[in-house]
């Protein structure tokens, strides 16, 4: 009898879910926000103050033992573009932590935990090597332009690396966007 009942609410499931018609599904698409209690937050302002809708975002961070679990939230960036999302320590070393593109709308979001500094997207001959994160003391953070071509990419002249990913808009264009005015302390 059990089977039977359960069988029968299965096949009801399917009908109402399907609505009795012959238009196939279609995934929608969700929007899942973060509850960020707890976490800090920086601003991250425009680098380019004459554009006439004014880029911004927030830096949200929450430092857990010896790692930090971050979000980047930018608005009124150019739609469908590629950008990256950087951390630059206090010694002025660079990190391309992240490259995401941008909605149709100009918004941007972007989630990642660091344990260590270390360039997870393609940066060429430049790339520092990987470190621990309380060695930077203070962390900036900026949005730039992703002109890397897609694909993957060894990070330095003699490839003794393993390649990274390249995701970016393939024009060669790394304008910064949007940068941090305050710094993230590491040694609290």
């Amino acid at each position: 009898m059990r089977r039977a009942a359960a069988a029968t609410l299965l096949l009801l499931l399917s009908a109402a879910a399907c609505g009795g018609s012959d238009e196939p599904l279609v995934a929608k698409t969700v929007t899942i926000t973060p509850d960020l209690t707890g976490y800090s937050a920086v601003q991250l302002r425009a680098s380019n103050t004459r554009a006439r809708e004014q880029p911004a975002g927030t830096f949200s961070y929450l430092l857990v033992d010896g790692a930090i679990d971050w979000y980047v939230f930018a608005t009124h960036l150019q739609p469908g573009r590629a950008y990256r999302i950087l951390l630059t320590a206090a010694d002025g070393k660079e990190y391309a932590i992240a490259s995401r593109r941008s909605g149709a709308d100009g918004s941007l979001g972007a989630h990642g935990v660091e344990t260590a500094l270390m360039n997870r997207q393609c940066v060429g001959a430049e790339d520092p090597s990987r470190r621990p994160l309380a060695s930077a003391r203070s962390l900036r953070v900026a949005v730039k332009s992703d002109g890397s071509a897609r694909g993957a990419s060894g990070n330095d002249v003699l490839g003794s690396r393993s390649a990274l990913p390249c995701g970016g808009n393939g024009d060669g264009v790394f304008d910064y966007v949007l940068q941090s005015t305050d710094s993230v302390a590491l040694d609290r």
